[in-house]
């Protein structure tokens, strides 16, 4: 269960915006992404040969379009690149990701760790700031020492970039853009340290939510 310490008190912000606010990739733009990060991953033109046939999509399509063009998109990628590979891919494609110029690096974290010197006390108090705010998923929670973020919404997939077209992704690989999103904010709570994202269930596993879990290993 939840449990907060009575110091994790919330930072005031000016605004909270919830996640679907934020202006985010269409299915153009979310290919162009891709194809850069498979160059930085795996060099110069593999970009063009892996995604030659899935660059024509103009995100204008209907939702079943995009969704199909999704699915097969995964499909091919999984066929053609390594697992570990096509994770750091999938994540380095997230359609929103923080810097260490934003106000989690800068403002926020900082000040909570501040206030919370105790690294138990200050991974609670993040959890608690970042509840309900959006940007990490509709509810964050602090369970055993890892920070937890539910991103469902309704009973099916919400990914921006597929605009309802389908009920739940082919595969985890699909998600991976979410951990994307999430490391690149909780990487700032101990910049000093490994910052980890795991897929706990999502709607492509068979679950009711999608939920990611963040925790944190000591560099070596």
């Amino acid at each position: 269960m939840l449990t907060l310490n009575n110091k994790c008190g919330r930072i005031k912000t000016k605004n909270k915006l919830p996640l679907w606010s934020v202006k985010m990739d269409n299915a153009k733009k979310h290919i162009e992404k891709m194809h850069k990060c498979i160059e930085k991953k795996m060099g110069n033109g593999k970009g063009a040969e892996l995604l030659a046939k899935f660059k024509n999509i103009t995100g204008n399509e209907s939702p079943k379009d995009i969704a199909k063009w999704a699915t097969s998109l995964t499909k091919h990628l999984e066929e053609k690149i390594d697992e570990k590979d096509l994770i750091e891919i999938r994540e380095e494609c997230a359609c929103i990701k923080a810097n260490k110029y934003s106000a989690y690096a800068k403002k926020y974290f900082p000040e909570l760790r501040k206030n919370n010197p105790d690294d138990q006390d200050y991974i609670k108090a993040v959890a608690n700031f970042m509840n309900g705010r959006g940007r990490c998923g509709k509810k964050v929670e602090y369970i055993d020492g890892k920070i937890i973020s539910h991103f469902g919404f309704g009973n099916k997939c919400v990914c921006y970039i597929i605009k309802g077209g389908w009920e739940k992704p082919p595969s985890t690989t699909w998600c991976r853009c979410c951990c994307g999103t999430i490391k690149s904010i909780y990487q700032y709570v101990f910049p000093d340290k490994i910052c980890h994202v795991d897929i706990i269930e999502t709607f492509s596993t068979g679950g009711n939510d999608c939920i990611f879990e963040t925790w944190y290993a000591n560099k070596e």
